[in-house]
């Protein structure tokens, strides 16, 4: 896999302003006319199945009963621009050719404005995207096809476990446009908190975890010096903060939870040590192994689709032999105790070491060190982000 630098990648420096606006110029008769444009075939109608955080998807329907998905991007003019979308194509390019993931088929797409339906969209076939969300579903299946579900989700993992790279970072179309895919700085994280990162600090691709790790601090510790915490700007901080966070100042309590990571970062033992397999020393993760992105069949349990690769991004091994987090965090359902047994039964056919229980522990520490560095919790609560720090740090 060929690494390429920042400036090879992403005009970091130039930049539109972010917006979180919907692009409310939106033309649909003009997303059908790109559609007959890319099929061949009218589109006679549009139906709106869905609408998150960054997208709206609709279900395309065509002559002679086909049926496609549309899915229509927000304002394009947060500071990531047209790479998130040519990101996450790439990615599903890239698992299309290398694995057996199961992943949408892209038909077209276009990550610009400068298009019939004035607005990003990327085009799919419906075929491969089975009709339900596993949270549409998950509610009315009994446990054995809740079971079916998390090993086909196992399965999933285990192919993306056996994927290989030399770095850190996100997958994009080559510059070169001879290379194919290659790894290049890392897709920041989707959350509409983070969307005040400054893309001139380090994002990558690095080259060993520690490596890693140190950038993201200094990333979020730059931020916070030029510009304060880095916070959602609906939350605002409170008087009772400065004292949580143990600093003279709200910026100054920040500063010193950066520093005290850092510390521990350089020193501790074993970071870039390589785990004992054949595999790694990254591998590729799904940026959001929930429910809400996982595809299953009304009929079959076991069918699944993987949607939204947005932000996936490279990986440390351990960091990504974990149990998804819905079988965990969901204490409501009496069967997540066995389904998370399923799970790592499942795992430990392939990787009977890495999902060992001794292991796991292992695993979920450095995906505490992950989370601390990157320091995406601090923008929810100074409480959550202190805890999470010290956590890492045993204090």
């Amino acid at each position: 896999m060929v690494m390429a630098s920042s400036a090879e990648i992403l005009e970091i420096r130039e930049r539109q302003p972010r917006s979180l606006a919907l692009n409310e110029k939106l033309d649909v008769e003009g997303l059908k006319a790109a559609i007959f444009n890319i099929t061949g075939l009218h589109c006679h109608g549009l139906t709106k199945k869905a609408e998150g955080g960054f997208h709206r998807v609709y279900f395309a329907h065509c002559e002679g009963g086909q049926d496609f998905v549309a899915r229509v991007a927000f304002d394009i003019s947060d500071f990531r621009g047209t790479r998130k979308m040519e990101s996450e194509v790439a990615t599903i390019a890239w698992l299309t050719q290398n694995t057996d993931v199961p992943v949408p088929k892209i038909i077209s797409y276009d990550p610009s404005t400068n298009n019939a339906a004035n607005a990003p969209f990327i085009l799919m076939e419906k075929a491969r995207i089975p009709g339900l969300t596993l949270t549409r579903k998950w509610e009315t299946m009994s446990t054995a096809e809740k079971a079916l579900s998390v090993t086909s989700l196992a399965k999933i993992s285990i192919s993306l476990l056996k994927t290989r790279f030399d770095v850190v970072g996100s997958l994009y179309p080559s510059p070169s446009k001879e290379s194919g895919i290659v790894v290049g700085p890392m897709m920041l994280t989707c959350n509409p908190w983070c969307f005040n990162k400054d893309l001139s600090l380090g994002r990558g691709p690095w080259r060993t975890q520690r490596e890693y790790f140190l950038a993201c601090i200094a990333r979020e510790r730059a931020w916070t010096v030029a510009n304060g915490p880095a916070v959602n700007e609906k939350w605002t901080a409170r008087e009772s903060d400065i004292a949580v966070l143990g600093g003279a100042s709200f910026q100054g309590g920040y500063i010193a939870l950066y520093d005290r990571l850092t510390a521990y970062v350089r020193n501790v033992s074993g970071l870039d040590d390589a785990y004992p397999h054949s595999l790694g020393p990254f591998v590729l993760r799904h940026p959001d192994l929930d429910r809400p992105n996982i595809m299953v069949a009304e009929d079959d349990s076991s069918c699944l689709t993987l949607i939204d690769w947005e932000c996936a991004n490279t990986t440390p091994v351990r960091c990504a032999a974990l149990i998804p987090e819905f079988l965990t965090y969901d204490q409501r359902d009496p069967a997540n105790p066995y389904l998370r047994e399923v799970y790592l039964a499942e795992c430990r056919k392939t990787f009977p070491d890495l999902f060992a229980a001794s292991e796991m522990e292992k695993n979920t520490r450095l995906v505490d060190l992950e989370l601390a560095c990157q320091l995406m919790s601090i923008m929810r609560s100074p409480e959550y982000a202190k805890a999470a720090i010290e956590k890492v740090l045993r204090v």
